[in-house]
C-alpha cells in the first residue's frame, strides 16, 4: 500500500485533517484546501508545514510537497502540521511580479515595463545569515516545540530581522505577550500573545497582529534584543573551529554577516557561553612525562573501551604517553599549533604574505579529504614553499595530521579549541590557591550541568538542533541533484563530480562522512530520495536521548555550614618548602611549543616588542 500522511491543516482557530500520498501533487493539497474553506481565494494564501524541529517550511510546489514526505519519513511521522496563511496585497502583488517574460530588448512585468536604472549602478548582493529570521514568526496557530525558550528566541531574531523593538506586557512561562515599544507614541497596533499547551508542552501563538503602522519600521543595526544568549547561538561552530576566538572577531562577524552592531561585552559573554565539555581537570607542578602519564591514566579509568581520538600539540610527553595509555587510540596532532611551527620555519628575508600564502596551502594540505585532493595541495605546498616547506612536511607522520591519512574520526575537529577555551573560560581560578582554584572550577562546572540538563528537557527532537540544522541544510542543497540506485544500500549521486555512496559501510567517495562521523550531503540526498530513515545513519551521539545522558548526573554542592571545626593552629597551610627560582613569578599560561606571541612595532621608537607608544620605555633622540 503506498505510504501516506496526515495533514493537520490549520486556517484562523479551524482545523481539518487531509490524507496525502507521495502520488499526490502540491495542486492537488491546494484544491482540496480551497474546496475546505471556500473564502479562500487561490494565490492569495501560503502553506507553511513543521516537521520534527523544522519549522516554517515552505510549501509552494511539487518539489517542496516531495520534500515534506522525505522529512516526514526520515523522521518516522505520520502527522504533519501545515498552516494556511492568508497574504496580504502587497505579498500577493511581490509574487505576482516574479513571473516575468521578456519583450524584445525590454523586460515586461504583467504589462509593466521593468525598471532598467539598477543596471547602471552594478553591486554584489550580501545576503546576510539572517535574512531568514523573518519567517520565524508567521501565522496564528503556529507551534514552538522547544517551549517558551524557543519562542523567545524566535521572537528577539523576528523583530531584529524586521527592524523594531517590543515590550512584554506578561512574560513567564506559560504565557507570553508583547507589544511595538512605540505604541503610545505612535500608536502601533503590532500585537502578539502565546499561550503553553499544556498537552505536549509546545508554546502556541494565539493572537497575531502583524502591520506595524509606527515611523521608522526598518533594520537597524542595533536592537537590544540582540542578547549574549543568542550571540552565543550563532557564535557556536566558529569558537568551536578556531582556537582563541577573540570577542572582537565576534563583533566584526556579526556587523559584516548580521548586519548588526554588537557590543564588546554581549560579544565576550557569547564566547564564553559557546561549547565546552570538560571532562577530567588536574593540577600538576609542571608538564612532564611524570605527570602527564598520571593524567592519562586517570583518564582511561573513566571512558568507555572504545577508541578514542586525541588532538593535541607536539608536546613530547603526549607523544610518549597516549600510545602507551591508549595503544587503540588516534592521536592528532592541533593545525593551529604545526601552522605556527611552520611559520617560525619560513625564516630569512620573505615577506609576510608569501609565508600566509605557504601557509594557506599547508592548510589544504591537511583539509583535503581524499588522496588524490591531497597529492594535489601538496605538490603546490612544494612547489610554492620551497625546500623549507618539505622538509617540515615530511618531518610529520602524514596520519597524525592530514584528514586523507588520519585512521581515527576526528569529527572536524582540527584545533584544541575546545581545551583552549576552558583554559579562557577557567582563568580567573587559575590565580586562586589550589583548594579554592579547585572549587571555583567545581562550581562553574556544577552550574554548566544544570543548565544544559534544564535546556536538554526542551529538546522535543531526535537529533540535536545543532546537527538537525546541518540536515535542513544539505536536504536543501542536494534537492537538485539525481541519484541511481545500484543495489539496496550503494547509490550514485550526480552532483558534478559524481560520487558514490554506501549506506551500509557509512562511506562516500568524497570521504566527508568518514571524516566527520556524519552523512555528507551526497548522502542525506541519496536517504531522502529513497524514503529510507536518516536516523538509521547517525551516530548515536548525535540524538537528543545521548545529549541528556551527557548532563543526567549531577555535580553535588560541598557545604561549609556542618563541617568539622579546625582547630586555628591549623586553619593556614603552609606551602611546601622548595627553591625559588630565579626571575619573576610567572602569571600567563605556558605556550605550547612552536606558539609565539605576535610582535607589534611601536610607532614613537619603531622597534619590535611587546609595547606601544603609550606604554614605550626608550630613549629617542
Amino acid at each position: 500500500m503506498e505510504p501516506s500522511i496526515l495533514l493537520l491543516c490549520k486556517y484562523g482557530s479551524f482545523t481539518v485533517v487531509l490524507t496525502m500520498t507521495r502520488d499526490f501533487r502540491f495542486d492537488d493539497l491546494v484544491q482540496s484546501i480551497c474546496k475546505k474553506w471556500q473564502d479562500l481565494v487561490l494565490q492569495r494564501f501560503q502553506l507553511l508545514y513543521a516537521v520534527s524541529d523544522h519549522h516554517n517550511c515552505h510549501l509552494d510546489n511539487d518539489d517542496d510537497f516531495a520534500n515534506m514526505f522525505a522529512l516526514a519519513g526520515a523522521y518516522g511521522v505520520s502527522c504533519v502540521d501545515v498552516g494556511v496563511e492568508v497574504l496580504s496585497s502587497c505579498s500577493v502583488e511581490s509574487r505576482e511580479l516574479e513571473r516575468t517574460f521578456d519583450v524584445g530588448e525590454s523586460s515586461i512585468v504583467h504589462g509593466v515595463e521593468e525598471d532598467l536604472l539598477e543596471k547602471f549602478c552594478p553591486h554584489h548582493e550580501t545576503v546576510r545569515l539572517s535574512s531568514g529570521w523573518a519567517k520565524l514568526i508567521s501565522y496564528v496557530g503556529q507551534e514552538f516545540r522547544g517551549g517558551v525558550d524557543d519562542f523567545r528566541s524566535c521572537l528577539a531574531k523576528f523583530a531584529i530581522e524586521v527592524g523594531f523593538v517590543y515590550t512584554f506586557l506578561k512574560n513567564d512561562k506559560t504565557g507570553v505577550t508583547a507589544v511595538c515599544s512605540k505604541k503610545g507614541e505612535s500608536g502601533c497596533e503590532w500585537f502578539i500573545h502565546a499561550t503553553l499547551n499544556r498537552a505536549n508542552g509546545f508554546f502556541r501563538i494565539k493572537e497575531f497582529v502583524k502591520e506595524h503602522i509606527c515611523v521608522g519600521v526598518f533594520a537597524s543595526s542595533k536592537n537590544p534584543r540582540m542578547s549574549s544568549k543568542l550571540v552565543a547561538q550563532e557564535i557556536r561552530e566558529k569558537v568551536r573551529s578556531k582556537k582563541l576566538y577573540a570577542p572582537i572577531q565576534a563583533v566584526k562577524f556579526f556587523e559584516k554577516y548580521y548586519g548588526s552592531k554588537i557590543s564588546y561585552n554581549h560579544a565576550w559573554l557569547g564566547v564564553e557561553k559557546a561549547g565546552l565539555f570538560p571532562v577530567i581537570f588536574g593540577i600538576v607542578d609542571s608538564e612532564d612525562d611524570e605527570n602527564w602519564l598520571w593524567f592519562l591514566r586517570k583518564l582511561s579509568g573513566i571512558l568507555s573501551p572504545r577508541p578514542i581520538t586525541f588532538i593535541t600539540d607536539w608536546h613530547s610527553s603526549l607523544l610518549k604517553g597516549i600510545p602507551e595509555v591508549f595503544p587503540n587510540g588516534h592521536h592528532a596532532y592541533c593545525l593551529q599549533h604545526l601552522k605556527n611551527n611552520l611559520r617560525d620555519k619560513l625564516t630569512g628575508r620573505l615577506s609576510n604574505g608569501f609565508r600566509e600564502q605557504v601557509i594557506s596551502l599547508f592548510s589544504d594540505c591537511a583539509y583535503a579529504p581524499t588522496l588524490l585532493d591531497f597529492e594535489e595541495a601538496i605538490q603546490e605546498l612544494y612547489t610554492v614553499g620551497g625546500a623549507k616547506a618539505k622538509n617540515f612536511v615530511e618531518s610529520l607522520p602524514r596520519e597524525n595530521w592530514a584528514n586523507a591519512y588520519f585512521q581515527g574520526k576526528r569529527y572536524g575537529e582540527m584545533c584544541l579549541n575546545a581545551a583552549e577555551s576552558f583554559n579562557k573560560w577557567i582563568l580567573e581560578a587559575r590565580h586562586l590557591p589550589i583548594l579554592s582554584a579547585i572549587d571555583k572550577i567545581r562550581i562553574q562546572l556544577m552550574t554548566q550541568m544544570c543548565d544544559r540538563r534544564q535546556k536538554s528537557t526542551k529538546m522535543n527532537g531526535i537529533v540535536c538542533p545543532e546537527m538537525d540544522a546541518r540536515l535542513v541544510e544539505a536536504f536543501s542543497k542536494g534537492k537538485v541533484w539525481t541519484v541511481a540506485q545500484s543495489s539496496e544500500e550503494v547509490f550514485e549521486v550526480f552532483s558534478l563530480p559524481t560520487v558514490v555512496v554506501d549506506l551500509q559501510n557509512q562511506r562516500c567517495t568524497c570521504s566527508r562522512w568518514q571524516i566527520n562521523s556524519f552523512p555528507c550531503m551526497h548522502a542525506i540526498t541519496a536517504i531522502q530520495k529513497f524514503g529510507k530513515q536518516v536516523t538509521n545513519y547517525l551516530d548515536p551521539f548525535y540524538f537528543v536521548d545521548a545529549y541528556r545522558f551527557s548532563y543526567e548526573l549531577s555535580i553535588n554542592p560541598i557545604p561549609t555550614l556542618g563541617a568539622p571545626n579546625v582547630l586555628k593552629e591549623f586553619r593556614i597551610i603552609l606551602p611546601p618548602k622548595t627553591r625559588r627560582p630565579r626571575g619573576r613569578p610567572k602569571i600567563q599560561r605556558i605556550r605550547s611549543r612552536g606558539e609565539k606571541v605576535r610582535q607589534t612595532r611601536c610607532s614613537r621608537c619603531k622597534k619590535l616588542g611587546k609595547h606601544n607608544r603609550k606604554t614605550c620605555k626608550e630613549a629617542v633622540d
